[in-house]
């Protein structure tokens, strides 16, 4: 198996955000538009924001194309994971790791939020810890054969599905026993 930054097997871009002060920029927009709050180790299936073209076409912001992996730069989500399941622009907190054709992005989402403790020791900065798009483009990613990919891939998924199924069985146990209290009368005072 080798070992390749990120930036040798995939293109890595920022987001940007439109002039707040510009309301072409964002009235009636309808390009989708992430924060790094969207970033929460899981798939994006939709924006909370919308900028237009010309917010687009002005701005540092870019299209991120459906299956990029993002990853949140600053605060309190710094080192968060999403992959995308719509094609969006984003902020300049989140980075967005291209599809490509050497590593299955379902495989380097998992990947990375099995680091995210190294990744939040790496935050440097004072008041809002942060990483840079630098640092991603520099993280070492192992990449195995893409058959490889794929199996941990399905093995991953395997187990998440285990989770939530005894994840709503302890769901259920949990309710099973507030009702014995309801049952037996003992709120009633």
């Amino acid at each position: 198996m080798e070992y390749l930054k990120v930036k040798d097997f995939a293109d890595v871009i920022t987001g940007g955000t439109p002039s707040t002060t510009v309301a072409e920029y964002w009235e009636n927009g309808t390009i989708p538009w992430i924060q790094s709050g969207s970033c929460k180790d899981g798939i994006i299936n939709n924006a909370d924001k919308y900028i237009t073209e010309k917010g687009l076409n002005n701005s540092s912001a870019k299209i991120m194309p459906k299956d990029t992996v993002v990853i949140a730069l600053t605060g309190a989500t710094a080192g968060k994971i999403g992959i995308l399941n719509i094609e969006t622009s984003a902020n300049q907190s989140v980075t967005g790791i291209l599809p490509n054709d050497k590593c299955r992005p379902m495989y380097l989402f998992n990947y990375l939020i099995s680091i995210r403790n190294k990744i939040l020791s790496d935050c440097y900065g004072g008041a809002q810890k942060h990483i840079s798009q630098g640092y991603v483009k520099e993280m070492l990613i192992p990449v195995p054969e893409l058959s490889l990919q794929d199996k941990i891939i399905s093995r991953i998924s395997k187990i998440s599905n285990m989770i939530k199924i005894k994840n709503k069985q302890l769901k259920r146990l949990d309710e099973l026993v507030k009702s014995q209290f309801v049952e037996e009368d003992v709120y009633a005072v």
